[in-house]
């Protein structure tokens, strides 16, 4: 099939990572809201009349023009009835229009495999079917089959000349399949036939996102906040726009202004606490936390994160304070909740050297997940800072024995019979980690202690 309307270039989408979380145009899949099947006037304009244009669709016969007369009266008040009559009259001889009729009811049905069997099989009947690949496509896009979607919209284009939901509809499958060079082409295509087209503006702000075009993205999203400034999503998304730009001031400005609006929301406030803590506000990041926390849709395991970041940035009280705050109250944490919440409580501990009760934590920890390396190393080195070494080597043969800390496990093994002066366990131990895991520093570690163990 041709893409004579397409450029055959491709442009990697661009993202853009603040702290632990990534904010981008859209998650997942796109949505479509007006020129989706729910909405009548987009179903009236797809689907059109069961007329036909002789070049690009099949002709009928006096007998079927009189079948589809007698059964119209059905189409809207009872299809099934419609749908039996029509499948009561085919046969070898019957027109691939009469099957797409057929298939286009069963499309307002909502019966999308039987819909898209039929089109096909009223292609085989006539090949040169415009309108059966346009439906065949919009079908596949409802089942979410956007790569399946795509070359039949480019065959209905080819066909008959495309129009504003032919593009559009093109451009929204090559933006979920990660196409968003060609889709940006596709949307300013259907933008020409239906200029006022939300979904297909969308659809290009996307693609100018995700193909670095930040500058027409924030531009085109100017004139549209003018237009609609209520809109948070507009100001959500010249955020992540000027973010592209590494303009975070005005990222931050636009998201402080949409928390005064009253349109934020928890991810917004997430994002503007990822911003202000990367510019080392950690006092005014925490604000925006617990703002987002008390939204109900995020979840433990994001107020989580918001911690760590804030902990990663050597603000242990604020993290600290912003978990107890998500914990108040609350019992259904899942395991996993609990360990995060529990680890981010012990790394603040040894941060803000509170050994005792970072060790308490730590003994929760490996309790309840006793493979868990990183607690078993932190308790290991506690019960060495008390001079408990053999409590020390417990835990750290624990985590030599769990998967991918093995090497670190047999190296802190390795540092307490140094202290014992039991060299030759070390040298052992230090090449066992060594191969696991080599490292210039081990190797270096080895000869100076096998040079102890030749001189004594």
């Amino acid at each position: 099939m041709k893409h004579t309307f397409l450029r055959l270039t491709i442009a990697c989408g661009a993202f853009f990572v603040v702290a632990h979380m990534v904010y981008c145009a859209s998650d997942g899949v796109y949505p479509l809201t007006e020129n989706s099947w729910s909405n009548p006037e987009f179903k009236k304009r797809f689907l059109g009349s069961y007329g036909f244009d002789m070049e690009i669709n099949p002709k009928i016969t006096s007998e079927e023009a009189e079948l589809l007369g007698v059964v119209a009266e059905f189409m809207n008040t009872d299809t099934g009835e419609a749908i039996r009559q029509l499948e009561a009259a085919i046969t070898p001889e019957t027109s691939a229009a009469i099957i797409y009729t057929i298939g286009s009811l069963y499309l307002q049905e909502g019966e999308l495999d039987k819909a898209i069997e039929h089109y096909r099989t009223s292609i085989e009947r006539f090949p040169n079917f415009f309108r059966a690949y346009q439906n065949i496509g919009y079908a596949l896009v409802q089942k979410g089959d956007y790569a399946g979607a795509k070359p039949m919209l480019i065959e209905a284009i080819e066909i008959g000349g495309g129009n504003g939901t032919l593009y559009g509809l093109l451009g929204y499958c090559f933006l979920n399949t990660g196409d968003a060079s060609f889709a940006l082409d596709s949307y300013r295509q259907a933008l020409l036939f239906q200029p006022d087209s939300k979904d297909w503006l969308l659809g290009k702000l996307n693609s100018l996102l995700d193909t670095g075009m930040t500058q027409e993205a924030i531009g085109m999203l100017s004139d549209m906040i003018e237009k609609d400034p209520s809109n948070a999503n507009f100001w959500m998304m010249q955020a992540n726009a000027f973010m592209g730009e590494s303009d975070y001031e005005k990222a931050i400005a636009n998201l402080e202004l949409l928390d005064r609006m009253g349109g934020n929301s928890s991810r917004s406030l997430a994002l503007l606490g990822d911003l202000l803590l990367n510019e080392n506000l950690p006092h005014l990041a925490v604000e925006r936390y617990k703002k987002a926390a008390g939204f109900s849709e995020l979840g433990a395991d994001k107020v989580i994160r918001m911690a760590e970041g804030l902990g990663a940035r050597g603000a242990y009280t604020e993290a600290v304070a912003l978990v107890d705050e998500l914990t108040s109250g609350r019992t259904n944490f899942s395991l996993n909740e609990q360990l995060m919440i529990l680890n981010l409580k012990a790394e603040a501990s040894i941060a803000m050297g509170r050994a005792d009760e970072a060790a308490s934590i730590l003994e929760d920890i490996v309790t309840q997940d006793p493979l868990n390396g990183k607690a078993l190393l932190s308790l290991g080195d506690y019960y060495r800072s008390q001079n408990d070494l053999e409590n020390a080597m417990i835990q750290y043969e624990r985590a030599s024995k769990v998967k991918g800390f093995e090497s670190k496990g047999l190296v802190a093994l390795a540092r307490v019979e140094v202290t014992l002066k039991d060299y030759a366990n070390a040298v052992s131990r230090l090449k066992r980690a060594n191969a696991l895991d080599p490292k210039d520093y081990l190797e270096d570690y080895i000869r100076r202690l096998e040079a102890v163990l030749r001189s004594s």
